[in-house]
């Protein structure tokens, strides 16, 4: 008899029971979620954007930020953080906090700014060009120039 090549796939009912590591990992994720909102009433305000948790264990609480700045910041006030979430039934037993920095990678990106060439410069690249064997770099060279041209006319 043939197996069905899914067969050993398993049900979403069966990844989502009680004792799977799915389940357990559902819990883990909801319970950073809850204390991620405890610890963003414990911040300033201004801190809140800029900080979440990564996780808690062993009485020390680990905080990233996404630049340098707010981690100095952070680390200024750690004694009133801890004083804040010590009165939390979740946090009842924190001592240290500890606060890495993870830049957030965005998909924009700055515009380039380049530095026009000078007419000067632009010649230069012409003559060069004429002296070149290599057609691809004489062709760039000489693509170079020419918007160089391009920029002062347009």
């Amino acid at each position: 008899m043939q197996q069905n090549k899914y067969s050993r796939f398993k049900s979403i009912e069966k990844l989502a029971e009680k004792s799977s590591p799915l389940s357990k990992l559902l819990d883990r994720a909801g319970k950073i979620l809850t204390h991620q909102e405890t610890v963003h009433a414990a911040l300033e305000p201004s801190c809140r954007v800029h900080c979440w948790l990564s996780n808690y264990r062993n009485g020390t609480l680990y905080l990233q930020t996404d630049s340098s700045a707010w981690g100095t910041r952070l680390r200024m006030q750690q004694r009133m953080i801890i004083q804040q979430l010590k009165k939390t039934p979740a946090f009842a037993s924190i001592h240290s906090v500890k606060v890495s920095i993870q830049p957030r990678y965005t998909t924009e990106t700055a515009p380039r700014t380049t530095k026009p060439i000078s007419a000067a410069n632009a010649q230069q690249l012409l003559e060069t060009a004429e002296d070149i064997e290599d057609p691809a770099l004489k062709a760039a060279l000489m693509r170079l120039a020419q918007k160089s041209k391009n920029r002062k006319n347009g």
